[in-house]
């Protein structure tokens, strides 16, 4: 197995993450090789990496520009090209994808590899636990990876395949080779979709959790989940005949990839409909305000036993005697998700505007110092 750690100026943190893996991979039943890709550092990460230089399990690959920062999907293919040239036999050789801010314990890793013993999968994603809950912000980040995303993977899995989804991607090299990463800004969704084009299917664990930093301050989380949502623009006008027409894909994963790539447009229409009705209920509030509060108030609670559903029905199904948050915080996502909701709706209007004016930029998610891991959740 190699696994790739794509950095661009992560000087903070990069000797803490090779060592870390170099201990969790030291106890896998399989050759483990780490490929670090410096894709252009300034800030002093490729002096930081020249410690590993005499390393037989570690590789460094530097990129200078003008070539690099071009995109996280252009950087693993230069560690792909490296993977390759190594002649391993593509079907029994892994490839797996970490962010340098991932602190995957030897638990996972060792999950990540019975994943590929026992199953017929070309790739495996793991499920993603935010490990500096320390605002309201990262709090909710918690609960997108935790409920809505781990259940939107589960019915893909059910429906015929998992995607990859940022950290925790593991493929075989035969999958990687041949279909290897472009240019969107949402590498992994072009990655999977032109995976699942040529016939490759993936699972996922919805037990292991790939621990991965929160964003902590509001500019920079919309700047990320601009360019997800740009990235996932770009698909669908690149991909999506391809997607309705292959007769590879299952007719209900592809119309959920397709539902899921054209929901910044319907968060548009939503967001303005939503935006408009309550300006008509303000308005009312001021002639029937008894009924106004009533269907305010209505509106509020059902949101909110959407969210506790979706909460409760994850802890019982999939987790079973060890729920992922105790009360208070469950109870903090089932009030705030409502909030959240509103602070993302600028994503989708900025992403267009990108997408029209050709702002394609790719701008890599600011991480924080390094923290401690969450451990009702990495551990699990």
């Amino acid at each position: 197995m190699y696994i790739l750690i794509p950095a661009l100026n992560e000087a903070g943190q990069i000797v803490n993450t090779v060592n870390l893996m170099r201990r969790v991979v030291h106890h896998l039943p399989i050759t483990t090789s780490l490929v670090i890709i410096n894709d252009g550092s300034d800030d002093g990460t490729g002096e930081k990496l020249k410690q590993f230089s005499g390393d037989p399990f570690v590789h460094v690959i530097t990129r200078e520009l003008p070539n690099a920062r071009q995109g996280k999907g252009l950087a693993l293919n230069a560690g792909l090209r490296w993977i390759e040239s190594q002649s391993h036999h593509p079907k029994n050789t892994i490839v797996g994808v970490i962010d340098s801010d991932a602190k995957p314990t030897r638990q996972v890793t060792e999950r990540i590899c019975q994943a590929f013993i026992h199953s017929n999968y070309d790739l495996i994603q793991t499920a993603i636990a935010i490990n500096n809950v320390s605002n309201f912000l990262t709090l909710m980040q918690a609960f997108e990876f935790d409920y809505p995303n781990l259940l939107q993977q589960v019915i893909r899995t059910e429906w015929g395949s998992a995607i990859a989804s940022g950290n925790g991607q593991f493929m075989t090299l035969q999958m990687a080779a041949d279909v290897k990463w472009h240019n969107a800004l949402l590498d992994d969704l072009e990655f999977s979709i032109n995976g699942l084009l040529k016939g490759y299917r993936g699972g996922f664990l919805a037990d292991t959790f790939m621990p991965q930093e929160g964003v902590l301050t509001y500019g920079p989380l919309v700047k990320q989940r601009v360019r997800w949502c740009q990235g996932g623009m770009q698909c669908l006008f690149k991909y999506g005949k391809a997607l309705f027409f292959s007769k590879r894909i299952p007719s209900k994963l592809k119309t959920e990839i397709l539902i899921f790539m054209g929901l910044p447009f319907l968060s548009i229409i939503f967001s303005i409909s939503s935006i408009i009705s309550f300006g008509v209920l303000i308005a009312h509030l001021f002639i029937w305000p008894a009924s106004s509060i009533l269907i305010g108030t209505t509106i509020f609670l059902i949101s909110m036993f959407i969210t506790a559903a979706m909460i409760a029905m994850t802890d019982h199904s999939l987790h079973h005697t060890k729920c992922l948050f105790s009360v208070k915080p469950a109870g903090l996502m089932t009030v705030g998700n409502l909030i959240y909701i509103w602070q993302l709706v600028p994503v989708a209007y900025i992403a267009l505007i990108h997408l029209m004016t050709n702002q394609t930029t790719w701008a890599k998610t600011a991480h924080a110092m390094p923290s401690e891991q969450r451990p009702n959740n990495s551990q699990s």
